[in-house]
């Protein structure tokens, strides 16, 4: 993650322009923290910039990063904001990983194919079949379904940046349009899609997770959403090393009322990635388990984002604030950290929806409205029992 350090930060008035990005304002956290966050937009683009005070050897010293939950793509856009950020500041700097020798060598503009979940959700088109890969690592098996497949639209979900990175360099390179990512959960993308709009879900070699179970891409709710989405004849593809997630996914697979399922063993495909190269060379065996849908789906409304309809002083939310968890049987909100732009305005950092899938916002109060920052949040399963448990918090 860019990062640089100094020990001479001082806070200048805001807003001020700095080579194409704007420093809007600046949170300060109230709750225990030495911490700022500093709103910040590059084109229609917002994130925030997270600095963080330290105590070394008797000396102040300042960590400056963007914020984990609002970073963006590609990396080169936060190279230059900390950059802008330091000029601005006039910093002298003790560390920095933001070199040009460090960029990446894809631009800005070919990250049109990593589209927000709000274009998923409400502007995905079907007019194509769908193919749909769930962690495409290095990419191999996603590039080469795209070249085989160029009269379909194939989505790859990946939230490794690196990996995403290296997939858009590649499709540049190749000259392939009909790649889409999303850099989202797998677990809750699904959700998202058509019913009956999709002809495969490839989940290849994914993280067994054994002492972490409730991880696991695999699941019922996951294979539920997976046969929803396909269309009949459409098929659920699970590629695995791990002889524990093997039995898991089976057992999982053999509850459904109704199926047909392949297993396979050792099966050679047309392309193989670098992990399962060096697991045949140890000779561990690579199990297939293919799931195809037999039944059509009833259609299902398009999700739409969660929306406050009722306002509230950031004066107010700030009385109420807490470092508090609320939970009902299968939903939670988490509220972590409470930071204040001025008098009537401020963020709060919380994480909230499943237990075992959280998303991580912040509530961003301005004007006496409440919006969730930097992306919306959509109405999909747990998301609405927390909104509401936030909405009965604030009495909005």
């Amino acid at each position: 993650m860019p990062n640089i350090q100094t020990g001479n930060y001082r806070p200048v008035d805001l807003p001020r322009t700095v080579d194409g990005f704007t420093f809007i304002s600046r949170a300060v956290a109230i709750s225990g923290k030495n911490e700022e966050l500093i709103l910040t937009r590059y084109g229609q683009r917002e994130f925030l910039i997270q600095v963080l005070r330290r105590e070394r050897d008797g000396r102040e010293d300042y960590l400056i990063k963007v914020d984990k939950l609002t970073r963006l793509s590609p990396v080169s856009i936060m190279q230059d904001a900390l950059k802008a950020f330091a000029k601005l500041h006039r910093l002298e700097l003790t560390f920095s990983n933001i070199e040009p020798q460090k960029r990446a060598i894809v631009k800005a503009d070919d990250f049109s194919i990593l589209k927000s979940i709000d274009y998923f959700a409400t502007e995905l088109p079907y007019d194509k079949p769908l193919l749909v890969e769930v962690g495409f690592g290095s990419g191999r098996h996603l590039l080469w379904q795209a070249k085989a497949n160029p009269e379909k639209r194939i989505i790859g979900i990946e939230i490794h940046r690196p990996s995403i990175e290296q997939v858009i360099k590649q499709c540049k390179l190749q000259h392939l349009n009909n790649v889409m990512i999303a850099d989202f959960d797998a677990r809750i993308f699904l959700q998202l899609l058509a019913s009956n709009s999709t002809e495969k879900i490839f989940v290849h070699f994914p993280v067994p997770w054994d002492k972490k179970p409730h991880r696991r891409v695999i699941s019922q709710a996951f294979v539920e959403e997976a046969m929803r989405v396909l269309r009949p004849g459409g098929k659920l593809e699970l590629r695995t090393d791990s002889e524990n997630y093997f039995a898991y996914a089976f057992e999982t697979f053999n509850a459904l009322n109704r199926y047909d399922l392949q297993i396979k063993k050792n099966h050679d495909l047309p392309v193989s990635s670098k992990y399962e190269e060096r697991w045949r060379r140890m000779e561990k065996n690579i199990y297939d388990l293919t799931l195809t849908c037999e039944t059509h789906s009833p259609e299902r409304k398009k999700i739409e984002p969660l929306l406050f309809d009722k306002t509230i002083p950031f004066t107010e939310a700030k009385e109420r604030f807490a470092n508090i968890t609320l939970k009902n049987e299968d939903a939670f909100v988490h509220f972590e950290s409470l930071y204040q732009i001025d008098a009537h305005s401020g963020l709060i950092r919380l994480s909230m929806g499943a237990f075992e899938k959280p998303e991580h916002k912040y509530l961003l109060f301005n004007q006496n409205k409440i919006q969730y920052f930097p992306k919306q949040t959509l109405a999909i399963n747990q998301n609405i029992k927390a909104h509401h448990m936030i909405k009965e918090f604030f009495h909005v």
